[in-house]
Formats: structure tokens, C-alpha cells, sequence
């Protein structure tokens, strides 16, 4: 019999159905290595992706120490100290009558707050300031941790002042006396380029002052 076109159509189909079978029959067989070969890129990619990672994230088998400033007071500026929330100024030592009062700064923000800052110590009431020169006036109460004693002292008994620095002077007292709570005579100095200390406290239940004035030789 003579071939029919149907043939030659049926041949080339049988013929490519074999061809498709030859090529599933080697990737079956070959498939191994086929993804072995797939996933070597994707195995290399992800090794470095791991590598760096861990490389950013991983800590130190022992955790690093550092020095740590502690409070470190400036060479030019002195540590200040206070009391109440008052800076103190220094301190008045009078040890034979068992005087021993720190001296506070009144004002806080510009404003004079003397009756508060009593509770906490003496104050400096009038003056440039401990041992400098003119008339330092301070006021403390007539109690046992301020001012009690003076009314003990006598003339040629010696102050100690202790100002802000630590400088410490010492004052030969020139003068004992009560005054009028506003007599202000007793704020000027005795004497001209004077280094003098004047300490004021109550007396009489308040209606007196005890004045005590006292200049550094």
C-alpha cells in the first residue's frame, strides 16, 4: 500500500513523542545533578549572607570595660556646698564657747530670703564677704548650734572665719555691746582698710541685739 499523508502526520508525531520520551527519560535520570548544579549558586549566596550577618552581629566573648569619669571638680572652680538650698560661705569658729556655725548666702535668684535661711545657720547679712576687707556683718540666732555663746566672749577673745576657699583667718575681738534692732552704726567699719567681723544675735527675747566686733591683725 502507498502511503497516506495521515501516515506521514501519525510518523512525525510518533517521532516526536519519542524524542519528548528520550529527554524526561535523561532529566529523570540526570535530575540529581541537575539540582546539585541548581543549588550550588543558591548554597554560595546563602553562605555569605550567614557569613555576614554573623560577622555584624556577634559579641565578644568577654564584654569590653571601659574607665569611667567619676565627679571631677574643675581646677578653676571651687566645689560648693549647701545647706537648706542656701550656698555656704564659710564658717565662724569660736571654740571656747562652743561656736562652730556655717555662714549661708540669704539669696537665692536675686531675692533675700534671711528669715528662711536662719533655720539652716548663720548668714551674711552686709559685707564683700568672709575676710575680705571692709565690715563683714553676719546674724545667727541666740541658739546652741549658731550664736548662744557669744554672750560669753570678751574683748581680746579670738573669732575664726573660714571663707569659701578654706582660707582662715583669725579676729581679735575689739568690742562687746547691745544695740537697737535698727540701730545700723554697728555695720560700719571701726577702722580705715580694715579687715573686720561683726556677728549679731538676739538678746532680751528679742528686743535687744548683741553686737560682737571683732578686726584681723
Amino acid at each position: 500500500m502507498g502511503k497516506h499523508d495521515s501516515d506521514e502526520g501519525l510518523g512525525f508525531f510518533l517521532g516526536g513523542a519519542e524524542a519528548i520520551k528520550e529527554i524526561a527519560l535523561w532529566l529523570v535520570n540526570n535530575l540529581k545533578i541537575l539540582l546539585i548544579v541548581a543549588l550550588i549558586p543558591a548554597i554560595g549566596f546563602g553562605a555569605y549572607y550567614l557569613t555576614k550577618h554573623f560577622a555584624n552581629n556577634k559579641k565578644p566573648e568577654t564584654t569590653p570595660t571601659y574607665a569611667v569619669a567619676g565627679n571631677i571638680t574643675s581646677n578653676d572652680k571651687e566645689e560648693k556646698e549647701y545647706i537648706g538650698g542656701y550656698e555656704v560661705l564659710g564658717r565662724i569658729k569660736v571654740p571656747s564657747v562652743g561656736v562652730d556655725v556655717k555662714v549661708l548666702n540669704p539669696v537665692l535668684d536675686g531675692e533675700d530670703y534671711t528669715d528662711d535661711s536662719l533655720q539652716y545657720g548663720a548668714i551674711l547679712y552686709y559685707g564683700e564677704g568672709l575676710n575680705e576687707l571692709g565690715n563683714t556683718v553676719i546674724l545667727g540666732h541666740n541658739s546652741s548650734d549658731s550664736f548662744f555663746g557669744l554672750k560669753e566672749l570678751e574683748i581680746d577673745d579670738s573669732i575664726t572665719v573660714i571663707d569659701q576657699k578654706g582660707n582662715s583667718k583669725v579676729y581679735t575681738i575689739i568690742e562687746v555691746s547691745d544695740c537697737e534692732p535698727d540701730d545700723f552704726s554697728k555695720f560700719l567699719p571701726m577702722e580705715k582698710n580694715s579687715r573686720e567681723i561683726t556677728l549679731i544675735t538676739c538678746e532680751s527675747e528679742g528686743t535687744q541685739r548683741l553686737v560682737v566686733k571683732a578686726i584681723a591683725k
